[in-house]
């Protein structure tokens, strides 16, 4: 049985990590578990998350509660938290595996899934901003494929068998005669333009079905010391059309600076204009041919990258300026020694930056 002072992390009682065990304090399940602390805390402290939304014509900036972004009323330790997962309501429209998502909360009664949720715990400022003025500071965004995936999932899971007709109907004069040609460079460069337009129509009728799909919890530092600041943790959450909003506001420009090129961005958009394509169709979908032979010469799991100096448009508020969460409330968040458990990365560059004493003439 746990104990009070075992090692923890605020708010998880129920979840498939055993933070007394030592593993789970990695970097690759740390990155995910302590912002879903970071979220109960503020949740029971009445602190709502900061929310990038679409308006059908661009992004903006609002406040949400966590019972929106959990999907339920229910307290904290009420859900269940279990991470690298799949969301198998999603399961009916696709024809292949499921992909797993950073973090599937759940009611921990009953087990029934809730909210899938990304997570991206970003550094404010990154390298392209810390330079600037404090109030121009930006962090980066790294998207993996299971976020554009659970993005043309979640549009499909949502709409009315009005609204799939809908998006046969904006996408099949721009896709329809595309065939086996989805995989060639050659054929893509020819039709994007008329496929980005398309989905631009497809996110602005849709947008009213947005949930929040991104967690991007912020820790900012004293530009770029090592050394939080005292007002250092925040969550934004983006909703899946803003994402899909920001993505194709990528698109355009790239075209013209790149024109012999598809970019990771406008990739990331083919691949979700021929899932909801093929989903309007037949209602299901085989993702692999779309995410593992659409790569255009891109490889690797990354979607795309979005540095601090696109991002902070975005994101620009004053909780981006001056997060909510102090550096002293952490102690509040890390429970019963789990830091100790923690073992940050043993990389070159760091050792010799805090080893001064090698340069002392």
């Amino acid at each position: 049985m746990k104990s009070e002072r075992s090692p923890g992390l605020y708010g998880l009682k129920n979840s498939n990590r055993d933070f007394t065990d030592a593993f789970y304090w990695g970097k690759n399940q740390f990155n995910s578990s302590f912002p879903t602390a970071l979220c109960c805390y503020m949740r029971d402290r009445h602190h709502p998350a900061v929310f990038v939304s679409s308006n059908g014509k661009g992004t903006s900036i609002s406040n949400i509660g966590f019972d929106k972004i959990f999907g339920s009323k229910k307290s904290n330790g009420g859900l269940q938290f279990d991470f690298e997962d799949t969301f198998e309501p999603y399961r009916e429209h696709v024809n292949d595996a499921l992909a797993k998502i950073d973090l599937i909360v759940k009611d921990a009664n009953t087990g029934a899934p809730l909210a899938p949720i990304e997570i991206k715990l970003t550094v404010l400022p990154d390298d392209g901003t810390s330079s600037l003025n404090e109030s121009e500071y930006g962090s980066e965004i790294v998207v993996r494929s299971p976020t554009t995936r659970y993005i043309a999932l979640g549009i499909a899971h949502r709409v009315s068998q009005k609204g799939r007709a809908r998006i046969r109907e904006l996408l099949e004069p721009v896709c329809g005669d595309i065939g086996s040609d989805w995989e060639s460079v050659r054929a893509m460069r020819s039709c994007r333009k008329g496929i980005f337009d398309a989905m631009e129509v497809l996110e602005a009728e849709f947008h009213k079905l947005q949930k929040p799909l991104l967690l991007q919890p912020i820790w900012k530092t004293i530009g770029k010391k090592p050394i939080l600041a005292k007002n250092c943790l925040d969550i934004f959450a983006w909703s899946d059309f803003a994402l899909l909003r920001m993505i194709l506001d990528m698109c355009h420009p790239r075209m013209a600076e790149s024109p012999d090129k598809i970019s990771r961005p406008q990739r990331a958009i083919l691949r979700m204009a021929r899932f909801l394509y093929e989903f309007s169709l037949g209602g299901k979908v085989y993702q692999n041919r779309i995410y593992d032979g659409m790569t255009y010469g891109n490889l690797g799991d990354k979607e795309f990258a979005i540095s601090g100096l696109r991002t902070r448009k975005y994101m620009r508020c004053e909780r981006l300026k001056k997060p909510i969460i102090t550096k002293d409330e952490i102690k509040n968040i890390v429970l019963g020694g789990g830091q100790k458990f923690l073992s940050p990365e043993r990389r070159f560059d760091a050792i010799l930056f805090f080893t001064k004493e090698l340069f002392d003439e």
